[in-house]
C-alpha cells in the first residue's frame, strides 16, 4: 500500500520520537537541575535543611529536605529554643557529609548571630567558620569570619569606653598558608546581630558570590573546587588536618542546595527570611 521511501521515512521519525521518550541517566537529570530555568532564576534542589527549633537533646533533624540527615551538637553546644549556641572554643554541631558534590554548582545559606564579647578576647587574624565543608586535610569550602583589628567605642548604656571587635565575612576556602580563596563583604561583620550570609559556587564560571540578605557584597571571585570528604560542619573548621576555627556565634538556620541561585531574585525568595 505505500512505498518503501514512505515506511523508511516513518521508521525514521519512530526512531527520532523513542530517542526523545527514553529515561533520563541520573547525570542528565543533575544536569538539568542546574540548568537555568529563567534569566533570573535557575534549577535548584535543597539537599540539606536544619532549623534549631526543631530540634531536641543534642540533635537537629532534616525537617525541610527530605534526605532525613541529622545534625549533631559537639562539645558544650546547647539549644536555646530559636538558635544553636556556641562558645568558640569547642562547642560545634555536625552533619555526616558531603552534602553535595563541591566540584559542582551549590548554594549554601546561615542564619548567624557573632559574640562581639567573646571575639573581643580573640587575636587579630583570629578565622572562625560559620558552617563549611572539609576535605580529607583542609578546608574545602566554607562561610568565614575573619577578624582584622579592634577599636575602641563609647558603650552607650555604660557611657564607658569599651573594645570591639573590627572582621569582615568571607565565602571560600581557608588555605594551608592560612591566606583565603575568598569573596568577601563589603563591611565589617555586625557584631551581636543576626545576619543572613549566602554563598553561591558558580561551577560554570568557576566563580563564588557572596549576598548579606538580599545584597551581593564584593565581586564575584575564581575559585576552583576541592572535594569535599567527611563531616559538613558549623562553627568550627578544619585545617592542618585537625578541627580548629571555633566561632562564638548563634546559629538559627542552615540550608544547603544543589545548584547556583544565578542572583539577588532568587536568593530573596528562596533564602530570604
Amino acid at each position: 500500500m505505500f512505498g518503501d521511501s514512505y515506511v523508511d521515512h516513518f521508521k525514521g521519525v519512530i526512531d527520532e520520537v523513542t530517542v526523545w521518550q527514553r529515561t533520563l541517566t541520573d547525570q542528565e537529570v543533575r544536569d538539568e537541575a542546574r540548568l537555568l530555568t529563567s534569566e533570573h532564576f535557575a534549577g535548584v534542589e535543597l539537599v540539606g535543611g536544619w532549623r534549631p527549633d526543631q530540634g531536641t537533646g543534642t540533635t537537629i533533624p532534616d525537617t525541610l529536605s527530605g534526605y532525613g540527615r541529622q545534625m549533631t551538637l559537639n562539645g558544650g553546644a546547647s539549644l536555646n529554643g530559636e538558635e544553636i549556641t556556641l562558645d568558640g572554643v569547642d562547642d560545634s554541631a555536625s552533619v555526616p557529609g558531603p552534602l553535595v558534590d563541591d566540584t559542582g554548582s551549590f548554594t549554601v545559606t546561615a542564619l548567624a548571630t557573632l559574640d562581639g564579647d567573646k571575639l573581643a578576647g580573640k587575636n587579630a587574624g583570629y578565622k572562625g567558620q560559620v558552617v563549611g565543608q572539609r576535605t580529607a586535610d583542609g578546608s574545602a569550602w566554607g562561610l568565614w569570619y575573619e577578624l582584622t583589628g579592634k577599636q575602641t567605642v563609647l558603650d552607650p548604656e555604660t557611657l564607658t569606653e569599651k573594645t570591639v571587635p573590627v572582621g569582615f565575612w568571607r565565602f571560600g576556602r581557608l588555605n594551608a598558608d592560612g591566606t583565603f580563596s575568598a569573596v568577601s563583604s563589603d563591611e565589617s561583620a555586625l557584631m551581636d546581630g543576626r545576619v543572613r550570609l549566602t554563598g553561591v559556587f558558580d561551577a560554570q564560571d568557576g566563580t563564588v558570590s557572596l549576598y548579606l540578605g538580599g545584597a551581593r557584597n564584593d565581586e564575584p571571585r575564581s575559585f576552583t573546587a576541592k572535594l569535599g570528604t567527611g563531616e559538613f560542619a558549623v562553627g568550627r573548621g578544619f585545617t592542618g588536618g585537625v578541627w580548629q576555627h571555633y566561632l562564638p556565634e548563634r546559629i538559627a538556620e542552615v540550608r544547603v542546595w544543589a545548584g547556583a541561585m544565578p542572583g539577588w531574585e532568587q536568593i530573596e525568595q528562596a533564602v530570604g527570611d
